[in-house]
């Protein structure tokens, strides 16, 4: 393989454009077009007190409730985000 190919095809691993393939629910992402049909790049929060904080983003849904989250898996529940929305996020035990 030439140093050159050999660069190029770590630029595709470091910045993992070369893949056509969309990420599943959970999964860390940077805008929807990352994220499986039907899903959505949501943000993911973390409450300090009355302080809301935006720690990332992840290939989920909005939600209502837990019920809302049950197509993405048992480990998935709705949590409250920054916004007035809530999202399903995945949970390590159901």
């Amino acid at each position: 393989m030439t140093t050159t190919r050999r660069a190029l095809l770590l630029g595709c691993l470091l910045v993992s454009g070369c893949a056509d393939s969309t990420l599943p629910a959970g999964a860390v992402c940077k805008a929807t077009a990352d994220c499986d049909t039907g899903l959505t790049c949501l943000d993911v929060a973390q409450f300090s007190g009355t302080t809301c904080t935006v720690v990332g983003k992840s290939c989920s849904k909005t939600c209502t409730d837990d019920m809302s989250c049950q197509t993405l898996g048992t480990n998935f529940k709705c949590f409250a985000t920054c916004t007035a929305d809530k999202a399903c996020e995945m949970v390590a035990n159901p």
